[in-house]
């Protein structure tokens, strides 16, 4: 077993554990042992040397706010990779269903057909069929798509402006998706 000690965003101690070594390591940690503590006093990481604090630093807003904009930006990617409704159904748009969407929407605008054998239809999530009887039909899927798409984008930028305007911990906190 090996002995980590735990640290928040600010680097100040949060907990110690024992872990097996070929473990999954949390993110923020430290092998190095912190000095002891009398009461009220906290021990802070500065990644290479601890120091006593008697009282804990108020969180650098910046770096909060940085890490909250890459979380909308995953959160947006995520989005963008789930589904869109069409025709009253959900509609996948992970990475391999993307790839066959677009390789439709290419096939039909090198040559103004569907490719051989397109069936007709497309699956739904819920894998029931959508007649897609014609490229008009795929046309207003696609354009499904695209209006999620921007919908996913017109979301992030609205919790990107409420968090240029937070100012405090809580603020960034209650921004979710």
């Amino acid at each position: 077993m090996l002995t980590i000690y735990l640290l928040n965003e600010q680097g100040i101690l949060i907990g110690r554990e024992d872990r097996d070594p070929l473990e999954r390591m949390p993110e923020r940690f430290t092998l190095t042992a912190p000095p002891d503590l009398e009461n009220g006093q906290y021990a802070h990481w500065s990644g290479s040397v601890w120091s006593v604090l008697d009282e804990v630093p108020a969180p650098n807003l910046d770096l909060l706010k940085a890490a909250k904009n890459e979380e909308i930006n995953s959160w947006r990617a995520a989005a963008n990779l789930s589904t869109f409704p069409h025709a009253g159904k959900l509609i996948a748009c992970d990475t391999l269903s993307r790839s066959d969407i677009d390789g439709v929407a290419n096939h039909i605008a090198l040559f103004g057909a569907f490719p051989d054998g397109f069936p007709g239809a497309w699956k739904a999530t819920d894998n029931t069929f959508i007649p897609l009887a014609d490229i008009q039909a795929f046309r207003a899927m696609y354009a499904s798509m695209t209006t999620q798409g921007t919908r996913n984008f017109v979301r992030a930028q609205e919790l990107k402006s409420a968090l240029a305007a937070a100012r405090t911990v809580e603020q960034i906190a209650a921004i979710i998706w």
